[in-house]
């Protein structure tokens, strides 16, 4: 009987092995069908010390999910907008090569110091040749990009600011909503990134959306054949100015599909769990809170 059950994981384990070799990704069927479901909610992370410093993060699990979903070890993947290079850790700690683009010095400053904290934690040898490496840029995305090689990006994994939404949001946390529940219990923090002018940070959302149409056009042409570029993003409202609702990720995909990436597929993280309800709207006009993001997936056609 014994036999039999060594036999019968053999087998099984060498179909598994077989169905590696044979997808992109390096999974097997069953994980290839478990990691397709389309709502994620659990993937959020309490945020540390160097998130704070940011306020608008993703987590390290998010990103060990869509890397190993839409790349395979030894790919390259890219984040043009770093932050604190929890994408770069991600795609190391997989072993995928990675480049990382950020114009602010602060959070340059920090990637570099939380990458160097993980090599440690490693006992990274630089004398490792196997070891997938990182390239970490400072400067404007925009014309970093241009000095990457055709068709040599794998995965795109990013999360853009949202255009000059944070100047506003740092304005309503200041004023109406300092006691609220999204300051004192959703742990929220929102700083502005910089003061350059080349920062999407700081743009009206018209430039802003010409500027990702800039980018998209630079990414489509690094990344290979067959290759994703997935945008976390959230959507916001903007009442003061009398708009209800701004769907950023559709514009997102948008510019994607101008610059000849296909509109691939769209996930949704729920982040209902760890965000308290906020009143919204009471007693006149009735708003549902934005507990959730947009996975925009796009890809490359073969």
């Amino acid at each position: 009987m014994t036999d039999t059950i060594n036999i019968d994981n053999g087998k099984n384990e060498l179909k598994i092995q077989e169905q590696r070799k044979k997808s992109f990704n390096g999974l097997c069927a069953s994980e290839w069908a478990s990691l397709s479901r389309s709502v994620w909610n659990d993937v959020s992370s309490a945020r540390a010390k160097k998130h704070l410093n940011h306020g608008a993060t993703y987590p390290e699990k998010l990103c060990d999910r869509v890397i190993s979903m839409y790349s395979n070890q030894k790919d390259v993947i890219l984040d043009p907008f770093m932050g604190t290079g929890t994408t770069i850790i991600s795609a190391l700690k997989n072993k995928r090569e990675a480049i990382g683009i950020e114009l602010t010095d602060r959070f340059y400053n920090i990637s570099i110091a939380s990458i160097n904290e993980y090599m440690e934690s490693i006992k990274f040898n630089l004398f490792n040749k196997d070891y997938p490496k990182s390239n970490l840029i400072q400067g404007d995305c925009c014309e970093v990009l241009k000095n990457i090689a055709n068709n040599s990006i794998q995965l795109t994994l990013t999360s853009p600011p949202y255009a000059d939404l944070i100047h506003k949001v740092v304005k309503d946390r200041a004023k109406t909503h300092k006691n609220s529940y999204f300051v004192t219990q959703n742990n929220a923090t929102t700083n502005i990134y910089s003061d350059d002018e080349r920062d999407l940070g700081n743009m009206s959302l018209k430039k802003y959306l010409e500027k990702v149409e800039e980018i998209m056009q630079e990414l489509f042409r690094v990344t290979r054949p067959g290759g994703y570029n997935a945008w976390v993003v959230k959507d916001y409202r903007d009442t003061k100015n009398k708009i209800p609702y701004v769907d950023l990720h559709s514009k997102i995909a948008n510019a994607g599909q101008k610059a000849g990436f296909l509109y691939h597929d769209l996930i949704i993280w729920d982040q209902n769990q760890h965000r308290k309800l906020v009143l919204l709207g009471f007693p006149s006009v009735f708003y549902v809170n934005q507990n959730h993001s947009y996975i925009v997936i796009m890809r490359k056609p073969k």
